[in-house]
């Protein structure tokens, strides 16, 4: 049966593997091979860079969100601000 393992744990194998610990040392301590080492350090070098991409998109779209919301407020307040001066003039 095949073993799943955490993201986490895939993380701190790349990164031990990234900082220059032995892939031997690494594999008797997680007990795993020396080939999903080898992979997992591949992938967070190629795609660790995601990361922070998927932040960006996060904070943009709260963003967007905020000056959606604020722009549909302006537009609410002059809809007001029109229908009182009607009121007022008479």
């Amino acid at each position: 049966m095949k073993k799943t393992h955490s993201a986490m744990l895939k993380f701190k194998v790349a990164l031990a593997a990234l900082k220059g610990q032995p892939i031997v040392e690494i594999c008797q301590q997680y007990e795993i091979s020396d080939g999903l080492v080898h992979k997992w350090k591949k992938q967070l070098k190629e795609k660790g860079s995601e990361i922070f991409n998927r932040q960006n998109k996060c904070q943009t779209n709260q963003h967007e969100q905020e000056m959606s919301k604020l722009y549909q407020r302006i537009g609410q307040l002059t809809t007001e601000l029109e229908f009182l001066k009607k009121v007022v003039e008479g």
